[in-house]
């Protein structure tokens, strides 16, 4: 059973979920990036995915080119959802999304997320050492996106498909470059950090400086592979995730 098309998106719709736990997209992907991700049965859990405008099959909107501005319509899309138990998982700019997301809903006093996993992104107050690639000709994008993926994802390798994508995939870059942090206390919320041995992105030093936002965030779990290590180490990541959300209900 599968959700009708919105901004949120879920393949395994349960009658009565324990937990909902919203994966957010890296830049250039969509709700297809995370479609095939499960949990096990025993969490009663359901798997939101979001797909923003610009993407995939809203591929005809204007993609939206900041951070504040996805969050927000996040925000308004996730509010009817948030009636149980929630985590997010964000990788790359998904990791800011659910970052600022999380201070958002604590901000207005709403419900926060149970736990949050942030992939594969530099704490939120550390500029990148990176060449912004938002600002990149064709040549030099599709050189930097290759480089990205290092040995994951043969989609990467399409030169048509990328070519096509391109405009989506700057208006996300600008709004990870346009991105300021704004001095906040940290979150009270259990926070798995994930990183990648031989990310080109981010350097794992940079995704533990993340604790210094959350309370309650742990060591730096380091998966083989670049900045894209989640397409190929999909089932070890899942296992960590549902290892986590278990022990909410052992608690």
């Amino acid at each position: 059973m599968t959700q009708p098309v919105g901004v949120l998106r879920c393949r395994n719709l349960h009658p009565d979920p324990a937990i909902r736990l919203f994966c957010l997209p890296w830049a250039g992907s969509g709700a297809l990036g995370y479609a095939s991700w499960r949990l096990p049965a025993e969490l009663a859990a359901e798997v939101w995915t979001v797909q923003l405008p610009g993407r995939e099959d809203r591929a005809g909107e204007p993609p939206l080119r900041t951070i504040p501005a996805m969050v927000e319509t996040l925000r308004a899309a996730a509010d009817p959802l948030l009636d149980r138990p929630f985590a997010f998982f964000g990788h790359s700019m998904g990791a800011l999304l659910a970052f600022e997301l999380a201070r958002t809903l604590r901000g207005t006093g709403g419900p926060v997320p149970a736990h949050l996993f942030l992939s594969g992104m530099r704490s939120p107050d550390l500029p990148s050492w990176r060449p912004a690639a938002s600002t990149l000709d064709d040549e030099s994008l599709l050189c930097r996106l290759n480089e990205m993926a290092g040995p994951s994802g043969s989609a990467l390798r399409d030169r048509d498909l990328l070519l096509w994508l391109a405009p989506m995939m700057r208006a996300d870059f600008e709004a990870c470059e346009t991105y300021r942090y704004q001095p906040e206390p940290p979150l009270d919320i259990p926070t798995s950090l994930l990183a990648a041995a031989d990310d080109t992105e981010v350097r794992v030093d940079e995704v533990s400086e993340w604790r210094r936002h959350s309370k309650a965030a742990g060591p730096v779990l380091i998966f083989e592979g670049g900045h894209l290590y989640l397409l190929d180490h999909r089932e070890q990541v899942l296992d960590q995730v549902a290892g986590e959300l278990s022990l909410m209900w052992a608690a």
